[in-house]
């Protein structure tokens, strides 16, 4: 018991010297797990004890608690202060007691918009001490593939978003059908024989159709009938009895309830009915009992709907945020487009460098730590904005600059003849300018065969220019050595010779730049990141020792 006290005493006096002697208790308790992740089991146990604590510590002077601190033989080391984006406070939350869930459907690869939303749940969840669900909202078979759930699961991982609890909505297929029958009972859902383009004309029209009438007898045969494969895809469908004169469109009876009869990658052909995405998500909060949920602004118009049914089945809503949906310009997010566009060769497949799926983003050698800096530098106002590629491109750079060895690239080369130069059979170049620990790297040289970009020769000729770590020369096909001495005024381009290795780097509009390297590139590994001087940033996606295939960041 001792000790617990110990490490309590330690992290609140820590908080309170940081702060001007005030502790603060969701970061008290934070570091305390943080140390002793096992005491989570036990936290509604100890947070009387806490509490105490601060209430005692924050009464002492910061004097008091400095010399309490020593006493303890810990000494507080001040680190500058790295620029953060907090997320507000979620109303009605409370340490230890907060669920928060990311309900993706597994109908196409993640994107950056998924991204922010799992994040910012994540980080409640975290923020607050409790738990976070991953669900996956698999009730539609014709969309659902398991190529999409691996997608998800390993998007998530890779940008280090960890869920608790791990749930699928096609694992709970008989609980909606034992909640429907409970509708139907209450006299709050019928079943609908209304051909689909009937049912959008009257919702549109306010008009209500005579199934509506049905006897709950009646509904509960047909529903019998539904569930047994009476009725083909389309023929049937259950509808929530709501209002068919309400503002809101989605409330004129909506469909809950629906027939497909394509097999599912989960349950194969077990069942054939299946809950509508309203009916789905908002028992499936109800089940995993989340408490605050922060969603896209698209759906702010279905929260009344969702609402309404947990209202209607006697059960507590959770809190909703809206945030705006998220978007980069000119990059399509749409999985139906997306798809449309891979069947149709206008893209590669979901890693396409045009877009901003995690799997994309990733092979082009964007780091998860950018992303999610990037993510919470939006914010979760409902503000709507599109903001450019440069804006994810500036946290990216600011985290691989010093990360990205350097080497020398050239593309459309020309190859020239430096006459009257000193005899050099190689140079050695830093690995990076700013870490000279890293390292050399050697680049061989003939000076009857060096290559340049076509556009510096046409750029340059006939001037003094350097070739970066050799010397400099008067420009041309056989150009003339002029002197060693660096000139800061001078050009200065990057060169290969004649041993080199071919290159082929995939750009961000998906087309393919050819070039050649200097040889120290066989070195690296795939998913290694380069910088080429004046080119930009790029990952490694092929080596087979012999040439590279390399996908480019950025500038």
């Amino acid at each position: 018991m001792r000790i617990l006290e110990d490490i309590i005493l330690k992290h609140t006096l820590l908080n309170a010297i940081r702060y001007n002697g005030k502790a603060d208790f969701k970061a008290v308790v934070g570091k305390i797990l943080s140390e002793k992740p096992e005491l989570k089991k036990k936290l509604k146990n100890i947070i009387p004890e806490i509490k105490k604590t601060i209430s005692e510590v924050n009464s002492w002077s910061l004097e008091k608690q400095r010399e309490k601190l020593d006493e303890l033989g810990i000494s507080i080391e001040e680190k500058p202060k790295e620029e953060k984006h907090e997320l507000p406070e979620l109303p009605n939350a409370k340490i230890g007691e907060v669920v928060t869930a990311f309900p993706p459907e597994p109908s196409k690869y993640p994107h950056i918009g998924h991204a922010k939303a799992a994040l910012v749940n994540y980080l409640y969840a975290k923020k607050y001490m409790g738990i976070f669900w991953l669900r996956f909202e698999d009730t539609n078979p014709e969309k659902c593939r398991e190529e999409y759930y691996e997608a998800i699961i390993n998007g998530l991982r890779w940008l280090d978003v960890e869920w608790d609890k791990l749930d699928y909505a096609s694992e709970h297929m008989k609980e909606y059908y034992k909640t429907t029958e409970k509708l139907f009972k209450l006299g709050k859902a019928y079943v609908c024989l209304c051909p689909r383009e009937k049912i959008k004309k009257m919702r549109r029209e306010m008009k209500t159709c005579t199934c509506r009438s049905n006897s709950v007898e009646v509904n509960l045969e047909l529903w019998e009938r539904m569930l047994s494969g009476g009725f083909k895809q389309g023929e049937a469908t259950v509808r929530l009895k709501i209002s068919m004169q309400h503002k809101n469109a989605l409330m004129r009876d909506p469909s809950i309830m629906r027939i497909i009869t394509h097999e599912h990658p989960r349950t194969g052909k077990e069942y054939i009915v299946w809950p509508m995405y309203d009916f789905a998500t908002a028992l499936m909060d109800v089940w995993e009992g989340v408490t605050h949920r922060i969603r896209s602004k698209e759906f702010e118009m279905r929260t009344e709907l969702q609402q309404f049914i947990q209202k209607t089945l006697g059960f507590k809503s959770p809190y909703i945020g809206e945030i705006a949906r998220f978007n980069l310009r000119g990059v399509p997010s749409s999985g139906r487009k997306i798809r449309e566009m891979i069947q149709k060769g206008v893209l590669v497949g979901w890693d396409d460098p045009r877009l901003t799926t995690l799997i994309a983003l990733r092979r082009r050698g964007f780091i998860p730590r950018a992303i999610k800096e990037f993510l919470l530098s939006t914010g979760i106002s409902k503000t709507e904005s599109t903001l450019d590629w440069d804006v994810l491109e500036s946290f990216n750079r600011k985290i691989i600059d010093p990360i990205a060895n350097r080497y020398f690239s050239v593309f459309n080369p020309v190859c020239i003849q430096v006459r009257g130069c000193p005899d050099i059979k190689e140079v050695r170049e830093p690995l990076h300018p700013d870490f000279p620990e890293r390292g050399m790297r050697s680049i061989p040289v003939n000076t009857e065969k060096i290559y340049i970009q076509k556009e510096d020769f046409k750029t340059y000729e006939g001037r003094i220019i350097r070739l970066i770590g050799l010397f400099n020369v008067k420009l041309g096909k056989k150009a003339k050595f002029h002197s060693k001495d660096v000139v800061a005024e001078m050009p200065k381009i990057q060169w290969v010779s004649e041993i080199r290795v071919p290159i082929r780097v995939v750009m961000q509009d998906g087309s393919i730049k050819k070039g050649i390297a200097e040889p120290d590139v066989l070195k690296l590994k795939v998913n290694d990141l380069v910088q080429f001087y004046r080119f930009g940033f790029a990952r490694v996606d092929e080596n087979d020792g012999k040439s590279l295939v390399l996908y480019f960041t950025h500038k």
